[in-house]
């Protein structure tokens, strides 16, 4: 089943407006938060829209793997490499091996806010599809008067 180019053409527009609204709110997330170390993560979103041949559309969004452990509140807190026994690790792990600087704490800039942008988007193309529906469901009746009985 072939699509109208014209459904595909806003299909694109609500999907990249769809992309540039969830990255601001994530990195509006990130500052509120205070995630802006070295602000390399703010930094490495991309995101990408792309047709399949089934005429279905793929987004892509990808940043930095190191903002999940960020937002899970996990992850070693030193460098690849450091071990037990190095200068870097006694620098910055106490004897017990916990951290002496801060202690981790969970930091959700991903998490809540991709499920509701998920729900969003669901929202979105739903309305989309509906209004072009009633709108080739109204251009296919006939001009005179139709009357149903129930």
């Amino acid at each position: 089943m072939s699509q109208n180019p014209d459904i595909i053409r806003q299909e694109l527009e609500v999907a990249n407006k769809w992309l540039d609204i969830s990255i601001e709110r994530f990195v509006a997330n990130m500052r509120k938060l205070k995630i802006v170390d070295t602000g390399t993560l703010l930094d490495s979103f991309k995101k990408q829209v792309v047709g399949s041949s089934e005429g279905r559309l793929q987004l892509q969004l990808s940043y930095a793997l190191y903002g999940k452990f960020v937002d899970m509140g996990v992850g070693r807190g030193m460098g690849q490499g450091v071990r037990r026994g190095d200068d870097g690790y006694d620098r910055i792990r106490q004897s017990r091996g916990r951290l002496k600087r801060y202690n981790r704490k969970k930091r959700n800039w991903y998490s809540r806010e991709m499920g509701y942008q998920m729900k969003r988007l669901s929202e979105l193309m739903s309305e989309l599809h509906g209004m072009l529906l009633i709108s080739a469901t109204s251009d296919a009746l006939p001009s005179e008067d139709v009357t149903l009985t129930f």
